[in-house]
């Protein structure tokens, strides 16, 4: 996976073309014979993205707008020897935070890594509108997500490498560098000890509609902002927002800081608040913390000091955090993104496949030439996107 300042893309495959060589007519009944292979269509560079379920990518129905700026890559459906309609198609819109996809669906095969997924309904990106777009050269979503949140009904992608018994087991994890652009990565059907310290511990998914398990406590210093069911009531929005039954916490690869919503977004923001990168301190930024219960229904505090959640921006600093708000009937909730995900290693796994088995691995991520080098010779010869980074991104820094 590469950096691109706000969003992390990997490549994915998409149906199915045979190029022969000069010369050499494509045999009827063999298209691997001699002068003759098969390839895919196209090679696009996603976001894998556990906070949504569809996929969509970038095609030939898109003749205006970021698309087709140069650099970037589009699927062809008319192309694809593989490609087929999946009948009673119709335009779908997904609006996310910072931007709108307009589309229709189209059936094809894809490809992650040496895995095959066959017959794989997704979007054919139409229009994009947003200024993330313009930004960030992404050329698709790969949604990771579970099927109560599909549009229109279609399998999820992952849901189909189940279904299709792709994978030996079915999980797959991230790791994410602290500041290497390049040194990022997904795998597929297990996990690598060379990227994590100690053992993983798992928790729960509690709502399987997002990769979300049960957020018992958030606190700024040792001032506890957000509580589980059994605190004392307050007054007004706060009341509504941090005093709900189970509070969530949704692990978001396709997310980049930590979210808050609703009035403790602005609480949040009026205890970190923006200042010169010189004279932020423990006293005047301190430490953040996340209480989860893990699957042994014991509480882990997963703590982040001011160098980890405040980020540089030229001589300023400001919090990793932005508003989202999460729909009522999942939520309250707090979303933990690539900033969380820089310092610890996570497993989605699905267990024996259903959604109510579903599970979070967390482990605390390693940061070493260990794991550079292991990363290097694991994607040697994969296909590679030249980062760029966009206007006013903030890196994590120690």
């Amino acid at each position: 996976l590469s950096d691109l300042g706000n969003e992390f893309v990997g490549p994915i495959r998409i149906g199915t073309k045979t190029k022969c060589d000069a010369g050499k007519e494509r045999p009827p009944a063999d298209a691997t014979a001699i002068g003759c292979r098969v390839e895919s269509q196209a090679t696009l560079f996603v976001v894998h993205d556990t906070g949504s379920t569809n996929l969509w990518i970038t095609s030939d129905l898109c003749n205006a707008g970021p698309c087709v700026q140069k650099g970037r890559h589009r699927y062809n459906h008319s192309a694809s020897e593989t490609y087929k309609d999946p009948g009673a198609s119709r335009d779908l819109t997904i609006q996310f935070g910072t931007g709108k996809i307009v589309g229709r669906q189209g059936k094809d095969d894809i490809r992650v890594g040496p895995y095959l997924v066959k017959g794989q309904v997704f979007g054919m990106i139409r229009a994009q509108e947003g200024g993330i777009f313009e930004q960030v050269k992404l050329e698709g979503i790969l949604g990771l997500g579970f099927p109560a949140m599909s549009a229109n009904g279609a399998t999820p992608f992952f849901d189909n490498m189940i279904q299709q018994h792709s994978l030996d087991r079915m999980e797959f994890s991230f790791y994410f560098s602290l500041d290497h652009p390049s040194a990022n990565a997904i795998f597929w059907g297990g996990v690598h000890p060379q990227f994590y310290e100690g053992s993983i511990e798992y928790f729960p998914v509690t709502d399987p509609y997002y990769w979300a398990t049960d957020l018992v406590s958030f606190r700024i210093g040792h001032e506890e902002l957000l509580t589980g069911p059994r605190a004392a009531p307050l007054e007004g929005d706060r009341a509504r927002w941090a005093f709900a039954d189970r509070p969530k916490a949704i692990v978001d690869s396709g997310t980049t800081f930590f979210t808050a919503q609703g009035q403790l977004f602005v609480q949040v923001m009026e205890r970190l608040r923006e200042a010169k990168c010189a004279d932020v301190t423990d006293e005047s930024h301190p430490a953040i913390a996340f209480t989860l219960v893990n699957a042994a229904g014991q509480r882990r505090e997963f703590a982040f000091t001011s160098g980890q959640y405040m980020l540089p921006d030229g001589e300023r600093c400001v919090a990793a955090f932005m508003r989202i708000e999460v729909p009522p009937e999942h939520g309250p909730a707090m979303i933990l993104g690539e900033v969380f995900l820089r310092y610890y290693y996570s497993v989605f796994d699905r267990g024996d496949g259903t959604p109510e088995k579903a599970r979070i691995g967390l482990a605390k991520a390693k940061h070493d030439a260990g794991a550079e080098t292991t990363l290097r010779a694991l994607t040697k010869g994969q296909p590679a996107f030249a980062p760029q980074v966009s206007p006013g991104r903030v890196s994590a820094r120690e």
